[in-house]
């Protein structure tokens, strides 16, 4: 009989929370820039964490008893994977939408097992390779729904799709790198460090030098909303996220949560009342065969 563990419906989760909280960036993409998004929905995020903290039962006193390797590859795992990674994503959704958006950076599965391989020497799995590739060509076939709506422009639609790329390399590379850097860390208590971490680092690098970047001008209604994506995005799914790699590892739990386009599909159905073509379903059923291939 086939069920979901609590690690498994955790990445199904995550997956659930991307793909709302993209929907929720979409509608903000030309009111904030993509820097200032990140340093908003992190700080919010990091915000939560802290006021979990109090009531958390492991003590923060915890936190001094972390290796210092440890908190240098989880600064790697965030810097590479939020600060850059998740700023490219969002200058991608701006450049080319959501949905190709998605469909590009569902490759990171694949980036993952790579980078495991290649770093920890983890044996490359048929099931998880073929798991994997069944996503991705879910995913392909779902991005080919919004094609006649795609920018024309060649410049753009370049650009978006070779940061969307270099997003999914990264994420991959800092799922690799998160696990071993939360062996000894509470999950509140990463989250908590981390995401002010972040907020701070990418307010630094990018937004303050920058007479672009900014969040002076920012509405009352759209920091509202990208705060809310943060809470969700960020916040709840960063915890479960967390989670799931601490019990069943780092390549499942990315490849679960890859079908995040999935779940956007479906809500831009359901709440956009757009039509089911041959290439949604040929997408759903390959993304279901993925999760399958893999559990």
């Amino acid at each position: 009989m086939y069920g979901f563990s609590p690690p498994e419906l955790a990445s199904l989760c995550c997956a659930f929370l991307w793909a709302f909280s993209g929907m929720i960036l979409r509608s903000q993409s030309h009111q904030v820039t993509p820097a200032a998004m990140n340093v908003i929905r992190c700080g919010v995020a990091g915000s939560l964490f802290w006021c979990i903290v109090p009531f958390h039962p492991a003590p923060l006193s915890d936190l001094a008893l972390v290796p210092w390797r440890d908190w240098a590859l989880l600064v790697a795992s965030f810097t590479i994977g939020i600060a850059v990674g998740d700023t490219l994503y969002m200058i991608s959704i701006k450049e080319i939408g959501i949905s190709r958006t998605m469909a590009l950076t569902g490759v990171f599965p694949l980036t993952t097992i790579a980078w495991e391989a290649l770093l920890l020497g983890n044996p490359l799995q048929t099931t998880l390779l073929l798991g994997s590739l069944l996503v991705v060509g879910g995913v392909y076939f779902l991005s080919l729904k919004d094609q006649k709506n795609a920018p024309q422009d060649s410049a753009h639609l370049r650009r978006g799709i070779l940061v969307a790329l270099f997003a999914a390399v990264l994420w991959g590379l800092s799922a690799t790198l998160l696990k071993p850097a939360t062996a000894n860390m509470d999950i509140v208590h990463a989250n908590a460090t981390r995401m002010p971490l972040i907020a701070l680092i990418v307010y630094l690098a990018r937004v303050r030098p920058s007479s672009q970047e900014t969040l002076r001008g920012v509405s009352l209604k759209s920091f509202a909303v990208v705060g809310f994506s943060g809470a969700l995005g960020m916040g709840l799914s960063a915890y479960l996220f967390i989670y799931a790699i601490g019990e069943i590892g780092v390549a499942k739990v990315v490849t679960l949560s890859s079908i995040s386009p999935l779940f956007g599909m479906a809500m831009a159905v359901v709440f956009l009342k757009e039509k089911v073509t041959w290439q949604v379903a040929v997408g759903v059923g390959l993304c279901l065969a993925g999760v399958w291939t893999v559990i």
